[in-house]
């Protein structure tokens, strides 16, 4: 009797094999800022029920160095000794790092909070702090921010979003970047500087002087300001550049982008540097500055930026302020009840841009004459 041919029961194959790593190569790596967002799903339920609220670890991986990080939330206590739950601490922490090459390293962060009424992340000032990196696993606390929740924080799931951003500076990298080595160009009183910048200066503040070569290089318009100069105590000076209506240390921030693409402390600095950078057409500094200010917008400053946006043509900035105007409350309150200056200041001196501003929010009239638990990650 014939029998039945065997049939063989093979186990179905998977279709993907292994795991994928991601790892950044860069010909710089402090030009690599790492963004990273904890969303911490059912908030008010997560944070009453816990004392500690602690992200997924994350890591950051660049030219042979992986750093391993986390955010935690932690609680100030009252008098009582009872934890308050408003403002939050946020703590960024090292918990490990994994490299070839030990050695120090300058990180840069700044949080931010997702505003859900407006769709825009309200930024915290960046830190900046030294670490010696090397070969890990123990916690460290890199630093925190006192970071208050409102209610247009909470979205329409009841989640908040934090954001993260992130940069890893190494030392040795640092030192023979082009942009350092322009620096100290910048900063070395040579024989070969042929240009005195003339501004506003305090007694104890140096002159400015610079290459009139990289000044006509970087900017046409502020070539044609340069001025032939003589001075026998500094015979090699030829040239003088006159920003006497400006004072020292925001020239000195110009000058410094001008040699290395770079503004120190450019959240206190761009508001002025703005206009400068349109008259002078530097268009990296421009964009540099509406980065930096887009970061910065608040309900108490969009209208003063809303005007510097207007009166330097910065159309992507003044779209973002325009569009940041969108569904506030806070900041239709503010109008309608002469609640701060810069809108008062915008109705009479530009009545279009306050009017378009206020139809951003639904509203084209004014009374300002009255008196006045731990969630995923995403990149």
């Amino acid at each position: 009797m014939p029998t039945k041919p065997k049939t063989n029961h093979k186990e179905p194959v998977e279709p993907d094999v292994g795991t994928v790593s991601e790892e950044i190569e860069v010909p710089v790596a402090s030009e690599v800022v790492f963004r990273k967002i904890w969303r911490i799903k059912r908030f008010h339920k997560t944070i009453a029920k816990r004392d500690l609220v602690d992200s997924p670890e994350f890591r950051c991986s660049v030219n042979g160095m992986s750093t391993f990080w986390n955010i935690s939330v932690r609680f100030w206590k009252g008098p009582n000794g009872k934890k308050i739950t408003n403002p939050l601490v946020v703590c960024l922490n090292l918990t490990g790092c994994e490299t070839e090459e030990t050695g120090q390293a300058r990180v840069r962060f700044q949080f931010g909070v997702w505003d859900a009424s407006i769709k825009h992340w309200e930024c915290c000032p960046i830190s900046s702090v030294v670490l010696n990196l090397q070969n890990s696993h123990d916690l460290l606390s890199v630093g925190y921010k006192s970071l208050g929740i409102l209610d247009r924080h909470i979205d329409s799931s009841k989640d908040v979003s934090i954001m993260l951003k992130l940069q890893i500076i190494q030392s040795d990298e640092e030192v023979h970047s082009l942009s350092q080595d322009m620096a100290r160009l910048l900063l070395k009183d040579s024989a070969d500087k042929d240009t005195v910048i003339e501004c506003a200066r305090k007694e104890g503040e140096s002159p400015i002087k610079a290459h009139s070569w990289i000044i006509k290089t970087r900017s046409t318009k502020l070539g044609t300001k340069l001025q032939k100069y003589e001075d026998e105590k500094c015979p090699n000076m030829k040239y003088k550049l006159d920003l006497s209506d400006f004072h020292h240390g925001l020239v000195l921030e110009l000058v410094r982008y001008i040699y290395t693409d770079k503004v120190d402390n450019a959240d206190t600095h761009a508001h002025k540097l703005l206009p400068l950078s349109t008259r002078y057409q530097l268009p990296g500094l421009t964009a540099l500055c509406e980065r930096t200010l887009l970061e910065s917008l608040t309900p108490s400053n969009v209208a003063n930026i809303l005007l510097l946006a207007d009166q330097c043509r910065c159309d992507n900035l003044r779209k973002a302020a325009l569009h940041y105007c969108e569904n506030s409350e806070e900041i239709k309150e503010s109008v309608h009840i002469g609640k701060t200056l810069a809108w008062r200041v915008m109705e009479m001196v530009n009545p279009d841009l306050f009017l378009e501003a206020c139809e951003s929010f639904g509203s084209s009239s004014s009374n300002l004459d009255s008196p006045g638990t731990p969630g995923s990650w995403s990149d």
